[in-house]
């Protein structure tokens, strides 16, 4: 299930859930604030982990098998 960032058009709340297309379609996301169906479907953007430029990670990076912790 792909992870969504909201915005809430009745009380201004920010929030993101866990929901599937079809959940999202049949108008089923309510704000966890006021419970409005009035929703706004933002950018999310997602994270990777890995040691490359940047790292993904605060402290160089990391994923799977990295040993980061010896």
């Amino acid at each position: 299930m792909p992870l969504f960032e909201f915005t809430c058009k009745k009380c201004g709340h920010n929030f993101e859930d866990l929901v599937t297309i079809a959940e999202l379609n049949d108008g089923k996301v309510k704000c966890p604030a006021c419970s409005s169906k009035r929703i706004e479907r933002g950018f999310s953007s997602f994270a990777t982990g890995g040691s490359g430029v940047g790292g993904g990670m605060a402290g160089g990076g990391g994923g799977c098998g990295s040993g980061g912790f010896t």
